[in-house]
C-alpha cells in the first residue's frame, strides 16, 4: 500500500475534521513543531544513560501525540474517549524537575549546554519545546486553546533542561570516576604480601610529627600535622597551640587526598581547572579533596605506606614543613 496520497502536493493537509488548511496555518504549525520535539525525543531516549529518564522521555513522547492530536482538531475540547493532556502529566513534570534539580548543584549563570551527548540531545529537544511553546501562543491568537496545554509544554522545556543536567552530572562523575581510576592503577602495582606488610612505625610516626612540629617553630607558624595510613585511615594528629582551627579540618584531608590519588595535592591543581581531566573533583566528592599545597604521598620501596597534611601556614609554608618532616625518616614524595 503506497503511503502517498498526492492530496497535499498543494500545499494543503487535512485536520481531523477533514477540512483542508495550509500547511502553513498556525494550527498546522503547532502540531507539526510537536511532530519534531517527538522525534528529538526519540534521540534523546537512545542517549539517555538513566533508566528512569529512559522511561519518563517515553511517557512524554505518548503525551505529545494526545497533544498533537487535540490541536489537530478544531474541538476546543477532547472528544469523549480521545486520550488527553491533563493537571496529572504536569504534576509529574514537575516531579522529575525536583528529582533531576536535586541531583545536581546550583547555577548562578547561564551554562553552554551540554557536556556529553544524552544531555545535548536534552538541550535541542528543549528549544524545540519552546518554539512548540512560541507556536502555541500563536495559535491561541485565533482560537481556544486549553490553558492546561500552555502550562504542559512550559513545564516540559523546564523538565528537559532539569534531565540535561542530570545526565551530565552522571556522564561527568563517571568521567572523573574512570580517571581517579585509571590514575591509582597506573601509579601503584597489585596487592602483595610486601605491600600488607609495610607501613609507618610507631617511631616513624612520632619521626615526623616532632619534625613537623620542630619546624613549624623556626618559621613560628602553629599548624597540624596529620598522618594517614596507605588506605587512608588516620592514624595521627597533632594540633598545635595557636593553630587556627581550620586547619584541623584541612590537615587530615590533605593527608587523604595524597594517599587517595598517589600524589601530593598541589599536583593536582591544574588537573581540575576547568576542561582539565579531574574538573569538579571537589564538589563530586562534596569537598573531601584538597588540591592545594601541604599533602604528600608517602613512599618505600614503590609501595604507598601512608600519607602527610600539614595546614596552618601558607601553601608555601606548610610545603615547606612537610618536606622537612619527610626528610627525618626513609621515605619518597613519589613512587
Amino acid at each position: 500500500m503506497a503511503i502517498y496520497t498526492r492530496t497535499g502536493d498543494a500545499g494543503t493537509t487535512a485536520l481531523f475534521t477533514g477540512q483542508r488548511v495550509s500547511k502553513t496555518h498556525p494550527r498546522v504549525e503547532a502540531y507539526g513543531t510537536l511532530d519534531e520535539l517527538n522525534a528529538a525525543l526519540s534521540l534523546c531516549v537512545c542517549a539517555c544513560a538513566c533508566a528512569q529518564h529512559r522511561t519518563l522521555l517515553e511517557s512524554i513522547q505518548l503525551q505529545i501525540f494526545w497533544f498533537s492530536a487535540e490541536l489537530a482538531s478544531e474541538s476546543e475540547q477532547p472528544a469523549s474517549g480521545q486520550r488527553y493532556i491533563s493537571s496529572e502529566e504536569i504534576t509529574a513534570l514537575e516531579i522529575a524537575i525536583d528529582t533531576a534539580m536535586g541531583r545536581v548543584a546550583p547555577l548562578h549563570s547561564f551554562i553552554l549546554p551540554g557536556r556529553c551527548e544524552a544531555a545535548s540531545r536534552l538541550h535541542f529537544a528543549r528549544t524545540l519545546a519552546r518554539r512548540a511553546e512560541r507556536r502555541l501562543v500563536e495559535l491561541s491568537e485565533d482560537v481556544a486553546v486549553r490553558h492546561v496545554l500552555m502550562r504542559y509544554i512550559n513545564r516540559l522545556s523546564d523538565c528537559l533542561y532539569a534531565l540535561a543536567r542530570a545526565e551530565d552530572h552522571d556522564a561527568h562523575q563517571n568521567t572523573i570516576i574512570r580517571e581517579v581510576t585509571k590514575r591509582y592503577l597506573a601509579s601503584g602495582h597489585s596487592p602483595s604480601m610486601k605491600e600488607s606488610a609495610m607501613s609507618l612505625s610507631f617511631q616513624e610516626l612520632h619521626q615526623l610529627t616532632r619534625s613537623a612540629v620542630e619546624r613549624a617553630q623556626e618559621l613560628q607558624v602553629p599548624v597540624v600535622v596529620s598522618i594517614v595510613d596507605a588506605h587512608g585511615v588516620e592514624t595521627v594528629t597533632w594540633r598545635m597551640p595557636d593553630a587556627l582551627l581550620v586547619s584541623s579540618e584541612l590537615a587530615p584531608k590533605k593527608a587523604w587526598t595524597a594517599v587517595a590519588m598517589k600524589t601530593a595535592t598541589h599536583e593536582l591543581s591544574a588537573a581540575v581547572q576547568p576542561g582539565a581531566a579531574l574538573y569538579g573533583l571537589e564538589s563530586h566528592l562534596q569537598g573531601k579533596v584538597v588540591t592545594f599545597g601541604g599533602g604528600y604521598a608517602l613512599w618505600r620501596d614503590g609501595v604507598l605506606i601512608g600519607g602527610l597534611g600539614i595546614s596552618g601556614g601558607s601553601v608555601e609554608q606548610d610545603m615547606d614543613i612537610a618536606q622537612a618532616a619527610i626528610a627525618a625518616i626513609n621515605v619518597r614524595t613519589h613512587q
